[in-house]
Order: C-alpha cells, then structure tokens, then sequence
C-alpha cells in the first residue's frame, strides 16, 4: 500500500521528536523460543524494520526446551526495565508452551503486538491499547482507499485470537453489521454473497 511509506516517514519523524526531548531511543524486546526457520526469518525482518525507523531492537533467544515458568521470569523482567518500550514474543511457541498464558504476562503498556487478554479487552472496548499487526493493517487499508465501513455487512472468515476476533472488534468498533463465519458455518457461501466487505 503507498500509504505505508508515509506511515514510516511518520514514526521516524516521531522518533527524532522523542530523541530531541529525551536523548533516548524506544527499544523493541524480541523474545525468540527455538530456531524455526520462518520465526528466524520474521524477527530478521522485525530487526532491520526497527533499525530503518530509529528503534533499538533487543533479540532474546532461548533454546526450544525451556520451560514455561523461565520464559516468563524474563517477561517479567522486561516488565519492569524501563529501557524497555515495547515487548515481542515472535509465534508459534513450542507446543509444550501455553501461548495465550505467556502473552497475558506481557505488561499493556509494552505489548506492542496486542496480543494479552487485557490488550484484546481494551481493543474490543474501543480504549487505548496497541492493535495487532494484521488487523491494524487491514483497518488502515480501508481507511487508505476511503472505504467507509459504517453501516456496511462486513464477514470475517476465521475466529483466531490474532486475526478473525480482532479484525472483527475494529470492524464492529468502526459500525459495521460484523458477521464471523468459521469451519462449523452453515451455508458460508450464501453468507459470503451477501457481504459488502470480506475479511
């Protein structure tokens, strides 16, 4: 989307203001668990993107086979540096990892993804929190190519935690008609024909 270069003109800009008032930089807390390709790939990604726009980007790496109570005894520490502005846990998490749990130890203020029961809370409210990434995207795009949504029968196809539930909160929040279909749906295609926005 073109509008995304004006976004990082944007948050540079506001990084140079925070920079002139408090001669700091905002660091980004990478948490990494194992060396799953695709989770090596994105924080590289996550990493030069901080670098690009002025941000400190903190990568924590920890082997596959820790246990629950270490990963978040370092949250927690995080929580409480106050270098620290933003806090990343790059998913999936191994298996024998209580995802949702570990994301709920992330303190609001500095869970940048909006990914704890509490962020979620906050979005579906319509209060200050950070949005998750895709969902945020997907609202700006709308918002980019003045697409009114209000009023609008608006599907989404998909209930994750991290997509399909937000998406639709944003959605509902900006007054569309919010129908989420999902794999035990009746009738998906008579739904889908009758949408004026498909997520």
């Amino acid at each position: 989307v073109s509008g995304i270069g004006e976004k990082i003109s944007f948050l540079e800009n506001n990084i140079k203001e925070r920079l002139s008032k408090h001669n700091t930089k905002p660091v980004l807390a990478t948490i990494i668990v194992g060396k799953r390709l695709e989770s090596v790939t994105y924080v590289n990604m996550k990493l030069k993107a901080c670098e690009r726009v002025g941000i400190i980007g903190k990568k924590i790496e920890f082997d596959e086979n820790i246990i629950e109570s270490e990963l978040i005894s370092e949250i927690e520490k995080l929580n409480q540096d106050s270098n620290i502005s933003g806090i990343l846990i790059q998913h999936p998490l191994p298996s024998h990892l209580n995802e949702q749990k570990i994301f709920n130890y992330i303190d609001p203020k500095k869970d940048v993804d909006g990914l704890s029961a509490t962020s979620f809370g906050n979005m579906a409210m319509g209060l200050p929190s950070y949005t998750p990434a895709t969902p945020g995207a997907i609202m700006e795009i709308l918002n980019y190519y003045n697409i009114n949504v209000e009023g609008k029968k608006a599907v989404v196809v998909g209930r994750s935690n991290i997509l399909g539930k937000p998406i639709a909160m944003l959605l509902l929040n900006a007054n569309a008609t919010v129908t989420i279909c999902h794999s035990k749906t009746n009738n998906l295609n008579d739904i889908l024909k009758d949408a004026d926005i498909i997520v």
